[in-house]
């Protein structure tokens, strides 16, 4: 029985790596999406710092309400960091004793802004506009 598990355990894993090899050019489709995808994710993160700056509200937790896009990535919190050099949204998405979420920059007066999180966190550009942040 436990010969049989690991052998399906074994086959399934062939499969999954099969499947993850694809047609030429599939990888640009999937590029494609995640663009689409992280350019919703800017343009939802600039709609919340403005609705942040009229409601006078820069927190939102996993109980809130979120746009689409922000809400698949299943955050901890949102937070909005509205400072005169840079607008940027927090999106943490995991914490505890290791943390990782991703950092919007909806605005900056430094076209080659790198926002910041934590002392000595792997910040890592992801898309325009998009960082990736890890503990």
């Amino acid at each position: 029985m436990r010969s049989e598990l690991a052998l399906g355990a074994v086959a399934l894993a062939v499969i999954v790596a099969y499947a993850g090899c694809g047609e030429s050019g599939g990888g640009s489709r999937t590029t494609v999406a995640v663009q689409i995808n992280m350019t919703n994710l800017v343009g939802e993160c600039q709609k919340l710092a403005e609705e942040s700056a009229r409601q006078r509200k820069d927190f939102w937790d996993s109980t809130d309400t979120l746009p689409p896009t922000i809400a698949s990535l299943s955050p901890q919190h949102v937070e909005v960091s509205i400072r005169e050099w840079a607008t940027v949204v927090d999106i943490q998405t995991m914490g505890g004793f290791n943390h990782r979420g991703y950092l919007v920059v909806c605005s900056s007066k430094d076209p080659n802004f790198v926002p910041q999180k934590g002392r000595n966190w792997r910040i890592t550009k992801v898309a325009p506009a998009v960082f990736e942040y890890r503990e």
